[in-house]
Order: structure tokens, then sequence, then C-alpha cells
């Protein structure tokens, strides 16, 4: 037969448990302030505010703080009137590169896929959906973009970042279907 179990008498299991009740709830309870505030770019920058960027000529973003220029619209896109018109491309990583290529060609500028690095110094950790500055590039929308940076598996994955939140992923099929930025020196 087995022994029944019982509390010892002097109810140090019922402290024990009490306490550990009272650290779980104070836990729970503090961790509400370290919850992100849940604002959305669009609302975040007044309108105006340009976070770091100047506008040396017309379509062009130049980020003071690495010198990189930007082209303020998704690859496809062409910009009028401090907007981006047109559908913007979503192509497989070969593609994007080829694009900048004939781009540079037809411009007379060299034009590239900007590096994982360039990508996420213009990614904004205070709000989200898109983590862009939405004056800087008006049209972004929340997707995977491309990088010119490589994937752990240089022939299949490449790097991209996800504009909801600035996450990068180097582990993005090259054959994936994205839309990209382009930027020069």
């Amino acid at each position: 037969m087995y022994a029944t179990p019982t509390l010892p008498s002097d109810h140090s299991f019922i402290r024990h448990w009490s306490t550990l009740t009272l650290v779980i709830c104070f836990l729970s309870l503090s961790a509400c302030d370290l919850k992100k505030k849940d604002v959305k770019c669009h609302d975040f920058f007044k309108p105006g505010d340009r976070g770091g960027f100047e506008y040396p000529s017309k379509g062009i973003a130049l980020f003071k703080e690495n010198g990189t220029q930007w082209y303020r619209c998704a690859a496809g896109q062409k910009y009028l009137h401090n907007k981006c018109k047109g559908e913007s491309l979503k192509v497989t990583w070969d593609d994007a590169v080829s694009y900048a290529q004939e781009f540079s060609e037809k411009t007379g500028s060299t034009w590239r896929l900007p590096s994982k690095s360039e990508m996420k110094s213009i990614m904004e950790s205070q709000c989200h959906a898109p983590t862009l500055n939405t004056n800087v590039f008006p049209s972004a929308e929340v997707s995977n973009y491309w990088t010119a940076s490589r994937g752990f598996h240089q022939d299949q994955f490449k790097c991209a970042v996800f504009t909801y939140n600035g996450n990068l992923s180097c582990r993005q099929t090259r054959k994936a279907s994205l839309p990209f930025l382009l930027v020069k020196d």
C-alpha cells in the first residue's frame, strides 16, 4: 500500500506556495511596462520630419549617417510629385541584381542593392509597419526586401529585411519574388 502524502504541520508548504504565487504575479504585472508601444511609423513621424536624410535631388534621399543615397521608391516605381507612382517590382534576387545593372546603364549612375547593414541602418526602432521613415520612403510597403548580402548557403539563400519590424533573415530563398530598394554611393 502507498502512504498518503500529508502537509507538514508547520504549513511551510503553504507559505512557499504563497510566496511563489506572489512572485509570479509581480513578474507578470511588471512585464506590462516592458511591452513595446504599438506605434506605426506613419503616425510616429511628423510631416516634414526627414529623420537624418537630406534630399540632394528629385527622388533621391541621402542618409547623412553613412553617405548612402537611396532612391525613395521601390524598384519599378517612379518618384513624381512627392509620391511613388506605379507598382513595385517583386522579383527573384538574380532579377533584382540584373535590374540594378540595367537601371545603372540607363541612368549613367551606378545603382545597386543595399547591403544588409545599409538596409538595417535606415530601419526605425521606435515604430513599425513599415519600420521606415514614411516621409522619406512614401510608398514603403510591409514586406521582405532584398539586400545584396549573401545568405548562409550562398548559392541558395540571400538576405532580406522584413520592413514590418526591421528583422533580417539570411535564409530567404533567392527564387522568392520580393521588392527591393536601390542605393548608390
